[in-house]
C-alpha cells in the first residue's frame, strides 16, 4: 500500500500499461497465474474501482480503442435486505484493518503481531472467487471486452477472455500482409490461437517453422552476397548472424531465438513456453516489421520518382 491508510481510494485514472493486473489480463494466456501481494494490491483495488483505462483492439470497431470499466459491484445479503457494495472499498478496508493491527501503538504494543497478509477475508471469499472484468469500448457501449479470473488464496489465474487473444491479435497481422506469405500468416495465426488456448510447446512448433522460412527468404534477398555452400552448412543461429543487414539487428545480436524455440518444443515446461511466447513471437514481428518498413520506403521512393518524371515530362 503506497497511500496513507486513512486516505480514500485514489481517484486518478491510470493507464492499463501502468497497472500490473490490467497488463496481466491483456497479455497473459489462459491458465497463467500471478501473485497478489502487498506491493501490488493497490493496483488491484484501482482496477476493481474502475480507475483503469486500457487500450486494445475493438473487434467490432476494427480499430484500436480505449476501454473502461465501471466499479466492480457485489450484492451483500444482511438482515433479509440486499445491499450493493463496491468490492474495491471492501478490499481497501481489509488492507486498512491489517495495517492498523500490525502497527505498534504509542506503548509499542502490536495488536496482532505476525498476522499473515491476505488480500481478502471470508465475507467476500465467495463473491471474489470468480471475477469478471467487463470493459466497454469508449466509442460504443455495446462493444465489450471481458476477462475472467479465478482467485485462490493470494493468486489470480486467468481462465477466460472474450474476444480471445487470437481474435485481438490476428488484426495485427494485416500490417504485414505485403511481406508475409499466406502459409506463414496461417501458421502464425495457428500459433497465436494455440497460445490463447493455453498451449505452449505446440505453438513453438509453428513459430520455429515460420522462423526457418523467414531466414531462407532473407537469404533469397541477400542472393550471392552470402555464399550458398557456407550458408547451407551453417546452423540456424549462424545463418541468422550471416544475414546481418537482411534481418533486424536485435535478432542478429541475439541469434539464440531458434535454440529457444527448439528447447521449448523438447525441454521447457508448458508454463515456461507460455511465459516466453510473447517474446519469441515479437522476434517474428521484428523481422516482418523491418521488411514492411523497407517495402514502404521503396514504394514511397517509386511514387516520388514517378511524380518527378511526370513533372519533368510536362515542363519540357
Amino acid at each position: 500500500m503506497r497511500h496513507n491508510i486513512f486516505d480514500s481510494i485514489p481517484s486518478n485514472i491510470v493507464s492499463g500499461k501502468d497497472n500490473v493486473f490490467a497488463n496481466f489480463l491483456q497479455t497473459a494466456g489462459l491458465y497463467k497465474s500471478m501473485k497478489i501481494d502487498e506491493d501490488n494490491i493497490e493496483d488491484l483495488i484501482l482496477l476493481l474501482d474502475g480507475k483503469v483505462r486500457i487500450s486494445a483492439y475493438c473487434k467490432e470497431c476494427k480499430e484500436e480503442r480505449v476501454f473502461t470499466m465501471k466499479p466492480y459491484i457485489y450484492i451483500q445479503d444482511k438482515d433479509n435486505k440486499c445491499y450493493s457494495k463496491k468490492l474495491s472499498e471492501e478490499v481497501w478496508r481489509i488492507q486498512q484493518l491489517y495495517i492498523l493491527k500490525n502497527t505498534p501503538t504509542v506503548g509499542g504494543h502490536i495488536e496482532e503481531q505476525n498476522t499473515v497478509w491476505k488480500w481478502k477475508e471470508s465475507q467476500i471469499e465467495e463473491v471474489s472467487r470468480i471475477l469478471v472484468f467487463q470493459f466497454v469500448c469508449s466509442m460504443n457501449e455495446e462493444h465489450h471486452l471481458d476477462y475472467i479470473v479465478l482467485t485462490t488464496d493470494n493468486y489470480m489465474m486467468k481462465i477466460g477472455q472474450y474476444p480471445s487473444v487470437a481474435d485481438m491479435t490476428f488484426p495485427e497481422l494485416d500490417a504485414y500482409k505485403h511481406v508475409i506469405s499466406k502459409e506463414d500468416r496461417k501458421e502464425l495465426g495457428t500459433a497465436i490461437g494455440l497460445f490463447a488456448s493455453g498451449v505452449g510447446a505446440g505453438s513453438y512448433v509453428y513459430l520455429r517453422r515460420i522462423l526457418e522460412r523467414l531466414v531462407y527468404k532473407a537469404k533469397g534477398a541477400a542472393a550471392d552476397a552470402i555464399d550458398n555452400e557456407m550458408f547451407e552448412r551453417a546452423r540456424v543461429a549462424e545463418k541468422i548472424k550471416m544475414l546481418e543487414g537482411y534481418l533486424p539487428d536485435i535478432l542478429v545480436k541475439n541469434a539464440t531465438i531458434y535454440g529457444i524455440l527448439s528447447k521449448g518444443i523438447h525441454e521447457l515446461s508448458e508454463e515456461e513456453c507460455r511465459e516466453y511466447f510473447p517474446v519469441v513471437k515479437e522476434c517474428i514481428y521484428q523481422i516482418l516489421g523491418m521488411w514492411e518498413c523497407e517495402r514502404r520506403k521503396q514504394a514511397d521512393e517509386d511514387a516520388l520518382s514517378k511524380a518527378l518524371s511526370s513533372i519533368s515530362s510536362s515542363i519540357k
